[in-house]
């Protein structure tokens, strides 16, 4: 794959500027999804889409209030 030898071309630099290659994280959407999962094994599975919404919405609805954010 030619992308990612081109950024292995960079990644010397990028050490230098940024720190050690241990904390790019590459597999976000793939770490993200143990909290799917345990979202749905609390939904009723009548409508587990919507369920695991309500629930990730209602925690970012928390963290924005409790980290002193307003919709004013």
């Amino acid at each position: 794959n030619s992308s990612k030898m081109h950024i292995m071309h960079h990644l010397v630099d990028d050490i230098f500027r940024f720190g050690s290659a241990i904390f790019f994280e590459t597999e976000k959407g793939e770490q993200h999804n143990k909290f799917v999962r345990e979202g749905l094994f609390r939904t009723n599975r009548q409508n587990p889409s919507r369920d695991v919404a309500v629930a990730f919405a209602k925690r970012m609805m928390a963290r924005h209030i409790l980290a002193g954010g307003s919709w004013f």
